[in-house]
């Protein structure tokens, strides 16, 4: 008997108690870990449209106290649209234009807190005129960007164009060099 058993305990090889529980550990391990790497793109994708749109509003911002001119950024949720002009008028005098759903960030502006015609005023010292949050959706996770202002007391802001004028219009370019006047439409 004595045989029997050292025969046993000299193989190498797995019982089945030991081959249940480490199946089982596995299967635990992929349930919990699955779901986190699959929403680990829209994560990665939502963060890199959060720095970006942040960027783009710092950009703006120290862009208003550079020139001394107010801007207005307007926010164009159904369109999922961020434009910035020049003054307090929504015309010709746009300085940037961010149509989040193209390539790189591919994401929908899902909604913003600023109510009414959606847009905030940069004064010339680039200070944002009150506190609001978007929100930025990609595959059905959605996160949100607080932005901080100052609570200023806002000028009237006139738009003129609509977005589909901002989306269509094209960009034109002119370049003086040496008293020669270059001007390129795109």
């Amino acid at each position: 008997m004595l045989m029997i058993m050292n025969a046993r305990l000299n193989r190498p090889a797995f019982s089945m108690i030991e081959m249940v529980l480490v199946v089982s550990i596995m299967a635990i391990i992929v349930t919990i870990a699955a779901p986190k790497f699959a929403d680990a793109e829209s994560g990665r994708s939502l963060q890199s449209a959060k720095s970006v749109i942040e960027s783009d509003i710092n950009a703006i911002k120290l862009r208003a106290r550079a020139t001394g001119k107010e801007h207005v950024l307007v926010f164009y949720p159904a369109d999922e649209m961020v434009v910035a002009s020049e003054g307090t008028s929504i015309d010709r005098n746009i300085v940037f234009v961010r149509q989040l759903t193209d390539e790189p960030l591919g994401v929908e502006l899902s909604r913003t807190d600023i109510g009414g015609d959606e847009n905030i005023v940069v004064n010339v010292y680039g200070e944002l005129e009150k506190d609001f949050t978007i929100g930025l959706l990609h595959d059905g996770t959605e996160i949100f960007i607080p932005f901080t202002g100052t609570d200023f007391t806002r000028t009237a802001v006139t738009e003129v164009d609509t977005e589909e004028d901002i989306k269509t219009e094209s960009i034109k370019i002119n370049l003086t060099i040496g008293g020669l006047d270059i001007g390129i439409g795109l």
